[in-house]
């Protein structure tokens, strides 16, 4: 399969004539607008945004083998123009197929090995801009690609591949979850704990233990999700100190799911401390959690908030999340849907119907944008808690935005 490393407009035109697309299609296809395509090919050396890099790499590996091959083609042509060869930026990369190792049985290199962790960072920082829609085929592949690789590993070479694998498989349970797939999820997630544990990284292991846990929770099973998460506490090493932080915060929301008040009490407590303890705000090398989780502290806030709205606190669940949604900083795209929605659910609770719709609105905005099913579902339950107040205006116009989401 093809890649391109840096996209620029005329790869992206190329991309699009492969595709034989116009460009109002070709916008629809990405799901941008037409003036952008066109902004892009105006600019053909440009170095495109973020956002748009994966979404032409989602595009590209989701296209068929014809399409594949024309846009081989055509970059094999652009290769060879004349700013190409004098060596101007026109063209900072050529096309070429995935390294050596992900064709067949070739030794997985430590540069391979550093460019698979750079991907995975690079993705975690996509999702919350992107979100699952764009991002699951690409991890996934990647995942399979390196189970591959590792039919053919051993030693050394065969424990990093396990555990970037893991990072990789975990990755896609996430997403999966994410995008309404609970089932996929547990099956990434099993797939990730195996080749953590196989891999001889109690780190990892920790880790994927702690965001099963959170799998649990948003299948609503808080005793589960709170043994789960205790596990991953067991060890005491300096290195786990922030997963276990994490995992302490997780054991709380699964007491509170449980509606064990006391207990999710006590297990923020224990996050309070490995926090103030200083070993978990700042990730050390090679965590796990580096680009999943936001600043220690405000995930306590978030933490806090949830198990207080899990618990029925309408007013101390609307003060903290309307705190977090301030600190809240603007690459958490997907997350700002997904607590504005339990902001609107904290308002219900308070008896205040108006002013829920309207964080839910925003909320339903975004997650669709993104593709978050897991919001979108919150957001059906909360037009289930919204009935008692059906005939007021706000609600139904909430519930008439709502019936339009497939």
């Amino acid at each position: 399969m093809l890649v391109v490393s840096t996209w620029n407009g005329r790869y992206a035109a190329s991309l699009r004539l492969a595709l034989r697309m116009s460009c109002d299609d070709f916008a629809a296809h990405l799901g941008v607008s037409a003036r952008g395509v066109a902004k892009w090919e105006a600019q053909p050396t440009g170095e495109l945004a973020l956002r748009t890099q994966d979404l032409l790499d989602v595009a590209l590996t989701r296209a068929n083998d014809e399409v594949r091959a024309r846009f081989a083609l055509k970059m094999e042509e652009l290769a060879g123009q004349p700013e190409a060869a004098s060596g101007q930026p026109s063209l900072t990369v050529v096309p070429r197929t995935h390294p050596p190792a992900f064709d067949g049985p070739q030794q997985a290199t430590p540069e391979l090995l550093d460019s698979l962790r750079a991907g995975l960072r690079h993705h975690y920082t996509s999702d919350n801009l992107l979100g699952p829609r764009a991002l699951l085929p690409v991890i996934t592949a990647h995942a399979d690609s390196i189970e591959r690789l590792a039919q053919h590993a051993g030693g050394e070479t065969l424990d990093d591949l396990l555990t970037v694998g893991a990072g990789y498989a975990e990755f896609a349970g996430w997403l999966s979850q994410d995008s309404g797939d609970p089932a996929g999820a547990v099956a990434w997630y099993r797939r990730a704990l195996e080749w953590a544990e196989a891999g001889q990284d109690e780190r990892m292991a920790a880790f994927v233990m702690t965001r099963r846990a959170v799998q649990a929770i948003g299948s609503r099973n808080g005793a589960l999700a709170a043994r789960l998460a205790r596990v991953s506490l067991r060890s005491d090493s300096p290195e786990t100190a922030r997963v276990r932080t994490i995992a302490a915060q997780t054991e709380a929301v699964g007491h509170a799911v449980h509606r064990e008040a006391s207990e999710a009490d006590r297990a923020l407590g224990i996050a309070e401390s490995l926090l103030a303890d200083g070993g978990a705000g700042v990730p050390e090398d090679g965590d796990p959690s580096t680009g999943r989780y936001c600043d220690m502290g405000l995930y306590l806030n978030i933490s806090r908030a949830k198990v207080h709205l899990e618990l029925g606190r309408a007013n101390e669940a609307v003060s903290a999340f309307t705190t977090v949604l301030e600190t809240l900083p603007p690459s958490y795209h997907r997350d700002r849907g997904q607590y504005l929605s339990r902001l609107a659910q904290a308002y219900v609770l308070a008896k205040e119907p108006d002013v829920a719709c309207s964080h839910a609105e925003e909320s339903l905005a975004i997650a669709v944008a993104t593709g978050s099913s897991r919001t979108i579902n919150d957001l059906r339950h909360l037009s289930g808690q919204l009935r008692p107040w059906a005939s007021r205006p706000a609600v139904a116009h909430f519930d008439a935005l709502l019936a339009t989401t497939a």
